[in-house]
């Protein structure tokens, strides 16, 4: 058998799944000089349209149709179908020993695929560090890090795939898989609904332009300042100077205006005093000061034990 590292360069490519990962996978592979031979996925259609746009030789609704000299296979398949596919695959005579098999969920560790393990094949999931959307280009990979876990065959060819995409790898363990991606999640998703809530207050406050449009500079801004140093270097704001009657004055606006946000005010005014102490610029006295004033205003948890939510 090749050195599983060496064969994620050399091996022909089967991609399972035509949604917007699948396509910027197969797009990237193709790009690098790594010959995608199959595209499956439930809608023969999108995979025979992927297919065309990679010149893969086989497109099928049916994963049945994987051809026997493939020895890598990506699975890019929402999280609840990874199961089932793998189990459907493992029911097909292949030369399993012979295969890496992987998975691109964040959530999901190389675990889902033990129908396949139990058959021999190599296992790992390669989760891309990154947000996907259709027609995502297929530089989105470069030097983006992809979380890699599996057994140890599994490990090695993603890490060396990962480099063929331009990325970089970084190795989890099954353990850490949930944290992990409990920490991109809130990177990325949210920071929408983040921006959402803020789209939010702007209306409240009669202000019609996008919340994008409004404080697009200076998030960008903050990022770059991110970039540059660390959280605990760069937070600024009233929260961070122990400002306790701006904050107060905050929370006067969000409880006559919109009640529902003021545990999440309150739930980030605590995250920036704990970074503020930590960088040096609160002290934990004025800290505990504005965290009494936080907690003074959230409801007691009876009143949000049959709570749900607002309505909107």
């Amino acid at each position: 058998m090749p050195d599983e590292a060496e064969s994620a360069h050399t091996s022909p490519v089967a991609i399972v799944g035509a949604g917007a990962v699948g396509t910027a996978l197969a797009r990237r592979l193709v790009m690098q000089g790594h010959p995608v031979q199959a595209v499956l996925s439930r809608n023969a259609s999108s995979a025979q349209a992927l297919a065309d746009r990679v010149g893969a030789s086989v497109s099928s609704d049916d994963v049945a149709a994987l051809p026997s000299d493939v020895h890598l296979v990506l699975l890019c398949v929402p999280d609840d179908a990874i199961a089932s596919v793998a189990e459907r695959l493992a029911g097909k005579e292949h030369p399993w020993p012979q295969t890496i098999v992987g998975h691109t969920s964040g959530a999901h560790t190389a675990e889902i695929l033990s129908p396949l393990a139990d058959r021999g094949a190599a296992t790992l999931s390669f989760h891309p560090l990154q947000t996907f959307a259709p027609e995502t280009p297929p530089e989105v990979f470069e030097d983006i890090f992809v979380g890699i876990e599996g057994d140890a065959k599994g490990v090695a060819a993603g890490k060396a795939l990962a480099k063929a995409l331009g990325a970089r790898p970084v190795e989890l363990t099954p353990q850490s898989k949930a944290l992990y991606h409990c920490a991109a999640a809130l990177a990325s998703n949210g920071l929408v609904a983040l921006m959402a809530v803020v789209e939010e207050i702007f209306a409240e406050a009669d202000v019609e332009e996008s919340a994008a449009e409004l404080v697009g500079p200076l998030v960008r801004q903050t990022w770059n300042n991110l970039e540059a140093s660390s959280p605990e270097g760069v937070l600024t704001g009233p929260v961070a100077r122990g400002d306790r009657a701006t904050v107060e004055a905050h929370l006067d606006a969000l409880t006559d205006t919109a009640p529902h946000l003021v545990p999440l005010y309150a739930a980030l005014s605590t995250e920036m005093a704990r970074t503020s102490v930590r960088g040096g610029q609160l002290d934990s006295a004025s800290a505990e000061k504005l965290l009494r004033v936080l907690r003074k205003r959230l409801p007691s948890s009876s009143d949000n034990a049959d709570s749900t939510g607002p309505s909107h």
